[in-house]
């Protein structure tokens, strides 16, 4: 929240391009300042005990008990999001001051502190995230970075300012690229050498999801459910 008030509240009226490029140095910044501080060593983490364990969902297909945890999670976060922006008087005001800063400034609403507030909350979720994927892949700076680039893809797939959208683009990106990796191989065997399959199938999942962003784009360009006005 320091950060925003500090940063980011002097680039509001500027354009995007700008706020991204700021966003992208700070965390270049924390990253190697993480790094001096703490060094480059990844930490790992054990899995809770009582989610180290397997349920099988379908009989004969045991699946990590930490996995539904993490899905159970994203799931709370997902409605809690959707509540507070649907169902309360400060998602109300934050979906004015999103829609029009000057307006709902006219009308009383203190926007500074909407702002800090939005930006704090959703550095609380990052966190969170970053908390729930350690025991999975491992706590180290930059750990996000790999997903940074995805999370763009499900909102401009979603829609940009919408809870819906993030969660519908979210679920259509990760089925589109765990399903390429695991059928594409297969499917290119049955007509290429499998040296030449393998190459082949990643390299064409890993473009799977921009594809698929692409596709809807052209189909709806505000993407598939689009903040209301």
């Amino acid at each position: 929240m320091l950060v925003e008030a500090i940063v980011l509240r002097r680039l509001y009226k500027k354009d995007h391009v700008d706020q991204v490029l700021a966003t992208f140095g700070l965390i270049m910044f924390f990253n190697e300042l993480t790094r001096i501080i703490w060094g480059r060593q990844p930490l790992f983490m054990d899995m809770p005990a009582w989610l180290s364990g397997t349920v099988e969902i379908i009989p004969g297909i045991p699946y990590p008990s930490y996995r539904i945890a993490v899905i159970g999670v994203g799931l709370l976060v997902a409605l809690f999001l959707y509540l507070m922006f649907a169902h309360t008087r400060i998602g109300m005001q934050i979906r004015a001051g999103a829609s029009n800063r000057e307006m709902a400034g006219a009308l009383g609403i203190n926007i500074k502190l909407i702002y800090t507030l939005v930006f704090g909350l959703g550095t609380l979720l990052a966190g969170l995230a970053g908390m729930m994927a350690g025991p999975i892949l491992a706590v180290e700076a930059g750990m996000g970075e790999s997903i940074l680039i995805l999370t763009f893809v499900v909102i401009v797939i979603g829609g940009i300012g919408s809870v819906r959208g993030a969660f519908v683009g979210a679920l259509l990106v990760g089925m589109v690229d765990t399903l390429g990796r695991a059928f594409m191989p297969t499917f290119f065997r049955l007509f290429l050498p499998t040296a030449h399959a393998d190459g082949v199938a990643a390299s064409i999942a890993s473009m799977s999801i921009y594809i698929l962003m692409a596709i809807i784009l052209v189909w709806r360009p505000k993407g598939l459910l689009p903040a209301h006005a």
